[in-house]
């Protein structure tokens, strides 16, 4: 539980519990793909290669879910998951490279969250990991980026990076922010292809919000093709597997 507590600077404060999803896997290679693309998906990350060290970590701080290989030898620790009480509604989606008929008959019975197959599909286990920590997933992936965007419409600051992006929109940069639903024609360059649509604005952030905040403003794609749109998903997935998958 979260207790009152004294800061840096004397001032009263909130020490929060930390809230991460526990990985467990005995195969290092698989261990780390999972880990990385679950970092990169924004998540913070505790590991253990046996369910009798992920019960270790549980007692001193119970994750917000948990995926696990069910070959790491957790039969004694699902048993145990579900009996206490501390944590038999932890979220539990099992990750596994074999089928195995008989767990996803239990999936149906809502004895765990799910029961996804290796090797991983990143936008599956993005959908699944979200609905079990927030209990309402965006709809699509987010990455940050510094891919190259143009404003076509005639004014100042059409130049500049989107720091944000998704196949549903993005997050551009910039001091020279438009109007609330002003329509913009774009063009967006990813790797080699350039990619034109048209876009609303959202939000607008400006430059003296604050700062720890960016200045720019959020944009919906309202104009794109299905291909281009394809075309980004598949960038996006690419960019969170980047360095990750053997080769």
């Amino acid at each position: 539980m979260a207790r009152p507590g004294k800061g840096r600077c004397g001032v009263d404060a909130v020490e929060q519990e930390i809230r991460y999803v526990l990985v467990i896997d005995s195969d290092d290679e698989d261990l780390f793909q999972t880990c990385m693309l679950l970092r990169r998906l924004g998540h913070a990350i505790m590991i253990a290669r046996s369910g009798e060290k992920a019960l270790e970590f549980m007692v001193v701080s119970p994750p917000a879910a948990i995926v696990a290989d069910p070959a790491a030898g957790i039969a004694l620790f699902l048993s145990r998951l579900r009996q206490d009480s501390r944590f038999y509604d932890v979220p539990l989606i099992l990750l596994s490279w074999w089928h195995n008929a008989s767990l996803e008959e239990v999936q149906k019975t809502g004895d765990f969250f799910a029961y996804l197959r290796k090797p991983i599909d990143v936008t599956q286990l993005y959908c699944t990991v979200d609905a079990a920590v927030k209990k309402g997933p965006r709809r699509n992936i987010r990455i940050t980026t510094q891919i190259m965007v143009t404003l076509e419409d005639g004014l100042a600051g059409a130049d500049g990076h989107a720091t944000t992006l998704s196949e549903h929109g993005l997050f551009f940069r910039t001091f020279v922010p438009r109007q609330v639903s002003a329509r913009i024609p774009a063009v967006i360059r990813i790797k080699d292809a350039s990619i034109r649509l048209e876009a609303v604005v959202l939000y607008v952030i400006p430059f003296d919000e604050g700062p720890f905040q960016e200045p720019g403003m959020g944009m919906k794609f309202i104009n794109i093709s299905r291909s281009d749109r394809d075309l980004i998903a598949a960038f996006i997935v690419d960019e969170l597997e980047n360095g990750i998958r053997a080769s």
